[in-house]
């Protein structure tokens, strides 16, 4: 079960979904969404176990709230987001014991599910210090969260990414 949790944290690293056409200035972030979009995702701890949560927030790349749903007793939660909103898009979850929110992003249309989880927290909050939600700031985050993974005793590799990691980080993994 060691490799557990690395299956459920990875893939909102992952679907992080840093644009190929972005070059870190964020003008891939500012396109619109094309049309209503549904999303889906679940919130985690660090060990991959569902968290209980009140609500999910989404916000577009300019902080307005376009979206809050209820998660259900098993920490899932599905959401449309509407047309016209701009990515990236911040997912934010209020979670019954915990002080502060958990937080993920997604930057694109593609992207249809995403978890959250304090590993994700620590990517957006990461990327935010850098100076915003860029392809070069998330790509430096989610480095940073994989090598603090590896010191806590994790693998700190890209295995039970969905997709390919080599894309979505621009060759790096």
């Amino acid at each position: 079960m060691k490799n557990q949790p690395l299956r459920h944290l990875w893939p909102g690293i992952l679907l992080l979904s840093l644009s190929a056409c972005d070059s870190g200035t964020g003008s891939a972030s500012r396109s619109a969404l094309a049309g209503p979009i549904g999303i889906s995702g679940q919130i985690l701890d660090d060990e991959g176990t569902p968290m209980q949560a009140s609500q999910i927030q989404a916000s577009d790349r300019d902080g307005q709230a376009i979206g809050t749903v209820p998660v259900d007793s098993e920490g899932h939660f599905s959401m449309q987001v509407p047309a016209g909103a701009s990515y990236p898009l911040v997912l934010t979850a209020a979670v019954s014991g915990l002080d502060t929110p958990l937080k993920a992003v997604i930057r694109e249309a593609g992207v249809t599910e995403q978890d959250i989880s304090p590993m994700t927290t620590i990517v957006v909050d990461t990327a935010l210090s850098l100076g915003g939600l860029t392809e070069a700031n998330l790509t430096k985050a989610a480095g940073a969260a994989i090598s603090q993974r590896k010191k806590s005793g994790g693998t700190g590799s890209s295995t039970g990414f969905k997709g390919d990691p080599t894309k979505q980080y621009g060759g790096w993994h």
